[in-house]
């Protein structure tokens, strides 16, 4: 009896078929990273819909919403009266972090480095513990940002601290200029309108007293706390707060009050001039060199969710605001109280 021999794959075939799975691929792999996505994204959505439940909370204990500072006698003075610790501290055991609160010394800024005003007795390493904390729940997984970086600013400087991917709502308060309490104006420098004072900052100062408040939205570095009363604009109208890329800033320390806020004097996702966002952080393009302290470029909101970025609203809601949304709109969504009239078909 007679036998054929099996006759193998020539080497067209096997091109031709390596070909179809290579074509195979390249159609399934935007499908599966855009499915990772929805899957981040989600996570993050989830992530800011705990971080309104805990302000609410925190605000049915305290008929407050949280301060955004912790005033203390050695630290405060006639012309710089706001102390560290942020929003997100105080929330710390509504977010099921009892023990992490618990070891806080609020006697105690949250590095060693001394600006100026301070006494030296409020200035050391007691909360280092506290700061370098990863919270998950801060974290917003397409931020590919490192957990804990040592670019710092305030008294944190060069040592390292836990970041956070989401930011309180500063409101639409000017970063570069600084006109006149309540002052709405174009800034010169930047090229879109805003609100005096500057970050919200209060005109007077009395040392171990929160001052007159001129932050436009719900949390500023000096703001004391706002009461849901004085959000006559709408809950479900106002941003809560919203999201941040930790690495292109300096100010990212979730502990910290001057760092845990976000203006929207500048656009969703805003890049200044001749700066780029990289994989290591924020540069100037025609030196490469870092820009991440230069913090009126990067004091505001940006995501790397594709499109646009995910906001919670003072309802507790959360509402994926895109990139290209009008600006007017956009900082009428961050005040709280100015009377403007936004319908829901324009976000």
């Amino acid at each position: 009896m007679l036998h054929r021999k099996s006759r193998g794959f020539t080497l067209i075939e096997l091109l031709v078929v390596i070909a179809i799975i290579a074509v195979l691929i390249a159609l399934l792999l935007p499908a599966v990273q855009a499915a990772r996505e929805a899957a981040r994204r989600a996570q993050c959505v989830n992530n800011m819909k705990q971080l309104g439940l805990a302000v609410h909370n925190y605000g049915d204990v305290m008929n407050s919403l949280p301060a955004n500072l912790y005033l203390h006698p050695n630290y405060s003075s006639a012309s710089y009266s706001w102390n560290n610790a942020s929003w997100l501290v105080m929330i710390l055991p509504q977010m099921e972090q009892n023990a992490l609160y618990n070891a806080v010394n609020f006697n105690i800024m949250w590095g060693p480095s001394k600006p100026a005003n301070v006494a030296a007795n409020v200035v050391g390493q007691q909360n280092s513990t506290v700061r370098v904390s990863i919270i998950g729940a801060l974290t917003c997984p397409s931020d590919s940002s490192p957990a804990i970086d040592t670019t710092n600013a305030d008294e944190i400087g060069s040592q390292p601290s836990a970041g956070t991917s989401y930011v309180g709502n500063l409101g639409d308060n000017c970063l570069t200029c600084n006109q006149g309490a309540g002052i709405v104006q174009l800034c010169a420098a930047q090229g879109y309108k805003c609100r005096g004072a500057q970050l919200g900052d209060p005109t007077t100062n009395t040392p171990g007293v929160p001052g007159n408040p001129t932050g436009s939205g719900i949390f500023w570095r000096e703001c004391s706390g706002v009461r849901l009363a004085q959000i006559t604009d709408g809950t479900s109208n106002t941003f809560l707060g919203g999201e941040q890329i930790m690495r292109v800033t300096n100010w990212n320390a979730w502990v910290h009050a001057n760092q845990s806020v976000g203006s929207t004097a500048l656009p969703l996702n805003y890049v200044a001039p001749g700066s780029a966002i990289t994989g290591s952080g924020s540069i100037l393009t025609s030196t490469k060199a870092t820009n991440t302290g230069v913090w009126q470029n990067w004091y505001s909101f940006r995501s790397q969710h594709p499109g646009g970025g995910n906001f919670v609203m003072c309802d507790g809601s959360v509402k994926f605001i895109k990139t290209s949304i009008n600006m007017t709109t956009y900082q009428a969504l961050s005040t709280r109280g100015e009377g403007e009239v936004v319908s829901s078909d324009a976000f």
